[in-house]
């Protein structure tokens, strides 16, 4: 199956391909860590992007909207900013490096007091001194906002007086102002808002570190992998070193080696403590297995463990598990567009096809989630509504964490871990799988292993082996007494 495009191949294509693309729905909206070299751009629409850490290298940016994007920690460095909207922006740890800025306006974007604006060229910038953005227009009463009669008397008019007083003191609190719809809002935000009507965050909220949730007050002790990973990331979130266990260690290494069930919580312990895993391919199986698993299920909102994606990418496992990117990607805006209908106020027995309609980056999700199929879309809503709030919350954190890492595995280079490569050909030395090199042609042999095809499979040196045409020959090394060995891969064998 070919990889798809990468947003920097899409936007070098030019930006009316991009547009087109991004209207119907055909492009992600998370493009975490993407690079851009000097890349020439005008009126590109990249509103509500997830962009974090991307890199913007001598680029030559023209209208190129930016509202609502997620910058943060992203890093221009050269190059020209010309007429860029950047209005609503998250810039937290965003770095603006020896470029120029010209007409270019943040008016109301986040975090500036934490961007970083080093030997910059500005001319009639406007918004950097903090000033909020503009309210918008209020909604009329009736229309493509959305909302039913019904549901604007309730919170408005006299049918209000009848709610309980708590409802009323929330509406008062509120200014009477219904819930916006803002379908627009990266998965990151709806998580937050949620999260801080939750109350005290839940546990499982440390399996998604890469939203940055509130943390929980206290973990119950035990000595569980997942209770210890959780508290290293618990420790590493309140920026603090945390501390490796020995046994703890020793655990997770056998847990990997055998392929045990605990496998995703022992690469994922392992990288918060900054232990090297000593197997990777031992692992594969059972790690794949729980992902197809879970993928299995035919529920257009089902969850994906982000702690099983997070250890494929920790051990670098993406063969057969980035095609399944696009039915996470397709879970996730089902949820995402769910998420904020519920927050909105809407539910599948009111008008919530009138509110998808009246938003474009509404028919976006929907398009990406189900295409032309409404119906689809309705079913997926009525099963998601009726969940508890916190399994709704875990859905859409658990599916917004596993595709970063999803979209990462697929920016391995090829060659991580070959198809061929697995099982007992994973051979081990000094309590460790050797590392895999290279994997030769017939051919490759006399001019690159000679001496070792000779030693480890009898092959003459300076010749061929005889009736490997079809053969690949494995070559794997220990890191840690350099031992080598060749393993031949036979086309029957994979």
């Amino acid at each position: 199956m070919p990889k798809a495009p990468t947003i920097e191949q899409l936007l070098q294509n030019g930006s009316a391909e991009w547009n087109r693309l991004r209207k119907a729905g055909k492009v992600p909206t998370e493009h975490t860590g993407a690079t851009f070299a000097q890349l020439f751009s005008a009126n590109t629409d990249l509103s509500g992007l997830g962009l974090v850490g991307s890199e913007w290298e001598r680029c030559d940016l023209s209208k190129v909207n930016f509202r609502d994007t997620d910058l943060s920690n992203a890093y221009f460095h050269g190059g020209r900013l010309q007429d860029c909207d950047f209005r609503g922006a998250n810039l937290e740890g965003a770095t603006f490096e020896k470029l120029k800025l010209l007409r270019c306006d943040f008016t109301g974007a986040r975090g500036l007091e934490e961007a970083d604006f080093d030997e910059v060229d500005m001319d009639r910038v406007t918004g950097l001194d903090g000033e909020e953005a503009p309210p918008p227009p209020p909604p009329p009463v009736q229309g493509i906002t959305a909302f039913t009669r019904e549901q604007r008397d309730k919170v408005m008019g006299p049918g209000s007086l009848l709610a309980p007083a708590s409802e009323q003191q929330q509406q008062q609190s509120g200014e009477g102002e219904l819930p916006p719809f803002k379908p627009q809002d990266n998965p990151g935000q709806l998580f937050f808002r949620a999260l801080k009507r939750l109350g005290a965050p839940p546990l499982w909220v440390l399996d998604v570190a890469g939203l940055r949730p509130l943390l929980p007050a206290r973990l119950p002790p035990g000595s569980s992998l997942e209770t210890l990973y959780r508290e290293a990331v618990k420790t590493r979130l309140e920026n603090k070193k945390p501390a490796a266990d020995p046994g703890a260690v020793e655990r997770a290494q056998r847990s990997l080696r055998m392929g045990a069930k605990d496998s995703n919580l022992a690469a994922m312990y392992l990288r918060e403590v900054g232990v090297v895993p000593s197997f990777r391919f031992s692992a594969a199986k059972v790690l794949k297995d729980a992902l197809r698993e879970e993928l299995a299920v035919d529920d257009l909102t089902g969850s994906v463990d982000p702690r099983t994606t997070g250890a494929l990418l920790e051990l670098r496992l993406p063969q057969e598990v980035v095609e399944h990117t696009h039915e996470v990607r397709r879970r996730l805006s089902a949820t995402q567009l769910y998420t904020a209908l519920l927050e909105a106020g809407f539910n599948p027995d009111n008008n919530w096809e009138e509110a998808l309609e009246s938003a474009e980056p509404a028919m976006e999700l929907a398009q990406l989630a189900t295409g032309e199929d409404r119906q689809a879309l309705l079913e997926g809503f009525q099963v998601f509504s009726a969940l508890p709030e916190e399994a709704r919350l875990r859905r859409l954190a658990y599916l917004a964490e596993s595709l970063n890492h999803l979209e990462l595995l697929g920016r391995l280079p090829e060659g991580m871990e070959p198809a061929w490569l697995s099982g007992p050909e994973t051979r081990e030395c000094h309590d460790r799988e050797m590392t895999y090199v290279q994997a030769l042609r017939a051919d490759d042999i006399p001019r690159k292993v000679a001496a070792l095809a000779k030693a480890e499979l009898g092959v003459p040196e300076g010749e061929v082996p005889e009736e490997s045409e079809d053969d690949l020959f494995v070559h794997l090394r220990c890191d840690v007494c350099g031992k080598e060995k060749l393993i031949v891969q036979s086309p029957a064998e994979e």
